[in-house]
């Protein structure tokens, strides 16, 4: 996933509708996330990363770089590892709908009501049994700039909350593989989410995270138990934190396996699943 994305909320962290827009401000820039019909979810993010992770596939291996994705919706939706279901299938319309309505500003100016920004997806289209997705141009910048995507464990998508998601992303963005970790401030970590959820919650949530084991390949410290000020985001100890989504390729005819042998690390695989225009 790039950067840029994951150390703030772009996206709304829970499955139901969520019209509000989200405002904060990412080093020098103003960002707005907006919709008119309830913001992309962070589930729905997850097509996105497939997007990513073919596009950084094709440019690794020295192929022309898609302007045009195309796939069959099981192979979308069974990038993440999830077991495939009627269910998802019904539902990944109104994802690619999501995404293609909801608008980004990244300015270093404050927001103006004329400001109507770009969405993630410019067009997407479903027929005959497979899915075709253009995603924004900017978009499409970003993740072709040279290092600007991070990898992400396979174990992201087990994650059931979106804000266990989102606190994930923040950890890989910021305390990476650095031995000591990254220290944040509680209340500005929670700011960094977006959640509506009071600080109080907030903080039992982390209470939680930390007894049930920590985030993916990270653990967590609070530094007093009855209230803590801060935060520190570490990397497990002989955990690799980028077993990765999008790690390198044999060659463009294949798929890669974790190491831990099951979960499908990138779909790049399948030349017949992309449009090249």
């Amino acid at each position: 996933m790039p950067r840029i994305f994951m150390s703030n909320a772009f996206f709304a962290l829970g499955k139901g509708r969520r019209r509000a827009p989200l405002r904060f401000r990412q080093g020098s820039q103003n960002i707005l996330v907006s919709s008119p019909m309830g913001l992309a979810t962070i589930w729905d993010a997850d097509i996105l990363i497939w997007a990513t992770s073919t596009m950084i596939a094709a440019q690794r291996c020295g192929a022309p770089i898609p302007t045009v994705l195309q796939a069959t919706r099981y192979e979308i939706l069974g990038f993440p590892g999830r077991d495939v279901s009627g269910g998802y299938y019904e539902r990944l319309p109104d994802g690619l709908e999501r995404l293609s309505r909801t608008n980004v500003v990244i300015s270093a100016s404050e927001w103006t009501d004329e400001q109507t920004g770009a969405p993630w997806i410019e067009d997407w289209r479903i027929s005959d049994g497979f899915v075709q997705i253009r995603l924004a141009a900017w978009l499409r910048e970003a993740v072709l700039t040279p290092r600007a995507v991070l990898a992400l464990d396979p174990a992201y998508f087990t994650l059931t909350s979106g804000l266990e998601r989102l606190l994930y992303l923040i950890a890989r963005r910021h305390a990476g593989r650095q031995k000591d970790g990254w220290i944040f401030e509680v209340t500005h970590l929670y700011r960094k989410t977006g959640t509506t959820q009071p600080l109080t919650a907030f903080v039992a949530f982390l209470r939680r995270l930390i007894q049930s084991g920590g985030l993916p390949g990270y653990r967590l410290e609070l530094s007093d138990r009855n209230w803590p000020e801060r935060v520190r985001i570490r990397p497990v100890a002989d955990v690799p934190v980028d077993n990765a989504v999008d790690n390198l390729v044999d060659d463009f005819g294949k798929t890669r396996l974790s190491p831990r042998g099951s979960t499908p690390i990138a779909l790049e695989n399948h030349r017949q699943g992309i449009v090249r225009q």
